[in-house]
């Protein structure tokens, strides 16, 4: 009877070191594995910076909008970007001064 209860020791300790390895492989390859943490972290990490470019277009959107109404409502903004492409009034002269070229050293 004594050899009986070993054997029922043996078989229960080897069950529970056999659960404790596939708890531990699971666990490794849910951290490590494809769709892992690891891959979990890089998704979030690449969402934030989709989210900041979403941002930041959002932002150049606005300004144009805001130089686009400009345009089509106020005479100085019309009159600022037609002067900024060299354009004048029919009495202005333009003089444009070209940069000197480097002396060489």
């Amino acid at each position: 009877m004594t050899r009986q209860k070993k054997r029922i020791s043996h078989t229960k300790e080897l069950y529970y070191i056999l659960c404790i390895v596939a708890v531990m492989i699971i666990l490794l390859l849910s951290f490590l594995g494809p769709g892992g943490y690891r891959d979990l972290q890089k998704a979030r990490l690449q969402v934030q910076q989709q989210r900041a470019r979403v941002e930041a277009l959002k932002a150049g959107n606005a300004a144009l909008l805001k130089s686009i109404q400009a345009l089509q409502s106020d005479g100085k903004a019309i009159e600022e970007v037609a002067r900024e492409q060299g354009y004048a009034r029919g009495n202005e002269i333009i003089q444009q001064v070209r940069p000197s070229p480097e002396a060489p050293k």
